[in-house]
């Protein structure tokens, strides 16, 4: 088995699907995507629900250690991230449409990519439908990892068999140099495609004496050749650090890629790739049909809440903590609003809870583990807070936007809150299920053991309201103890309450060095026989 058999046995084969829309119906490279998703199945398939039992709350803090880290592969989306799959899946679909590979065109251009990487040159032109946008924003709001998400619904490769002949690359995601060198980034597109299809692109048009301008030809024509779909460029605000023009090579680049080749091109950024972005890249803004998002710190609002909410059930403390307005309310103050900070500051508090035997989480543990564990970020956070520009500018990264203004044509056409609300909505009702499940499991349990159905609904329901979450075998002892008191008779509940208290008296009686006798008699307990007689 050669090399790049090996690498595309993990390819999807071409599968092709009826299209709704009329600009991508007859165009195999769009019918072998997987479906358009609407806003409701987006945020199904981009959700990450981490595998959690209760019972882990139980284990030596040694493992609950180990467990903590497991947040840190949490994602719930909201509703920008929605925002961004919606945009991504136009932007590729869109840069398809005029790469058809039933149209004479594209068979054309196909011809003239392989004589070009042969040596030869040749112009050719095609009409472009691949458009760009950016993504900017603080650093920690979780760019990388929502484009990772979004990314996750797509295959890599599909293979297109006979008469096609053609191996798609569906998507690429490059990070910008260090060095803002275009070259570098040519060499690294180069490898990631030999990783990905077992070619040795880079062993023939990579090496060091090949030209800049050499290596950028070849790259556009084997981008056509494989029909990349979209080139995605993270950490751009390393142009910053170019010299001799390079970073405006490499926006002109794109352009070139964009407008010549058909490739459509999203670019990821801190706040710091807003100057170049807005300066080198405006001939490929024009182009752009997505418009440009920019991500800030989250508000206190319904998608905070929703955040916060879904993160909270992963506790390994054993005391757990429900959520109040307060500890809600502290998280947003200590990380303000910065996604990363938070889901870093519950793992670290839940650690801290756990190293000092504490095992639970208080608004005042969140604030000292804020202030102990967070010290490089408390000036960025304090600039944030305070909202002064003259000290926002000291830290680029997350310097805001007036984004009012920059997005008042981009906005979002599709009422994305009310999804979001059907979606809590829906996962409320999910939780409600399951303790209709939990209760009635229970009352199965106790029925099987020739407890009547009445008394079995009664304990079952009182055990579960008494210790709400907690594990089955918990619930089952607290429900039999409940069924235990109910059955004693009244009159043996008197006796032995009685009973207490005259144990009670005897003990303290022993305490000052008296009988028990004594003690009862003293206390009026004891009855004399004579005076059942008349004498």
């Amino acid at each position: 088995m050669s090399n790049i058999e090996r690498k595309l046995m993990n390819a999807q084969v071409a599968e092709y699907k009826h299209q709704e829309v009329i600009d991508y119906q007859g165009n195999p490279l769009i019918e072998a995507l997987p479906p358009i998703l609407s806003p409701e199945a987006a945020y199904d398939a981009m959700s990450v629900d981490l595998d959690y039992e209760k019972e882990e709350q139980l284990l030596p803090s040694y493992y609950r250690y180990h467990s903590i880290s497991r947040i840190t592969r949490f994602f719930q989306p909201v509703m920008q991230h929605i925002d961004l799959e919606q945009r991504f899946s136009r932007l590729l679909r869109q840069g398809y449409v005029s790469r058809n590979p039933n149209s004479p065109e594209f068979k054309n251009q196909l011809s003239s990519a392989h004589h070009i990487l042969e040596g030869q040159t040749l112009t050719n032109h095609m009409w472009s439908t691949a458009s760009s946008f950016t993504l900017m924003g603080f650093s920690g709001i979780g760019k990388t990892t929502a484009i990772g998400r979004v990314l996750d619904q797509y295959p890599k490769l599909i293979i297109h068999k006979y008469p096609l002949n053609i191996t798609q690359v569906v998507w690429l995601k490059l990070n910008c140099p260090h060095d803002g060198s275009l070259k570098s980034l040519c060499m690294d597109f180069l490898l990631k495609l030999d990783e990905l299809l077992g070619t040795n692109y880079y062993e023939r048009f990579g090496t060091r004496r090949n030209s800049i301008s050499s290596m950028v030809t070849r790259m556009g024509q084997i981008a056509r050749i494989h029909c990349v779909g979209a080139l995605i460029i993270d950490e751009i605000q390393h142009l910053l650090t170019t010299r001799d023009n390079n970073s405006e090579k490499m926006m002109n680049f794109f352009v070139t890629l964009v407008n010549e080749i058909g490739v459509p091109v999203m670019m990821i950024g801190t706040m710091r790739a807003k100057s170049v972005l807005q300066k080198d890249f405006r001939q490929a803004r024009r182009g752009s049909g997505q418009g440009d998002m920019v991500w800030q710190q989250m508000k206190k609002d319904d998608d905070w809440d929703l955040l916060i909410e879904s993160m909270w059930k992963y506790q390994w403390v054993q005391k757990e903590t429900s959520l109040t307005k307060e500890l809600n309310q502290v998280l947003y103050e200590e990380s303000q609003g910065i996604i990363d900070i938070a889901v870093k500051l519950f793992a670290l508090s839940q650690g801290r809870a756990i190293e000092t035997g504490v095992e639970k989480l208080t608004p005042a543990l969140i604030k000292k583990v804020a202030k102990d564990d967070l010290k490089l970020v408390q000036p960025m956070l304090k600039a944030l807070k305070n909202g002064q520009i003259s000290e926002l500018e000291r830290y680029e990264d997350i310097m805001p936007m007036d984004i009012e203004t920059h997005l008042q044509h981009h906005q979002s056409k599709i009422n994305l809150k009310a999804t979001i609300q059907k979606k809590k909505e829906e996962q409320e009702q999910k939780r409600q299920n399951i303790t209709v499940s939990k209760l009635q499991k229970l009352i199965t349990t106790l029925i099987s053991l020739d407890v009547t159905a009445s008394v079995a609904e009664k304990a079952a329901t009182k055990a579960i309201n008494e210790l709400g979450d907690a594990a089955h075998t918990e619930l089952m002892k607290k429900a039999l103890t409940i069924i235990e008191e109910q059955r004693l008779p009244k009159k043996r509940k008197s006796e032995w309450s009685q009973f207490s208290v005259l144990n009670d008296i005897v003990v303290k009686g022993q305490k000052d060095k008296k009988s028990a006798y004594d003690s009862l008699n003293i206390a009026g307990y004891i009855k004399h026989p004579f005076n059942d007689f008349a004498i």
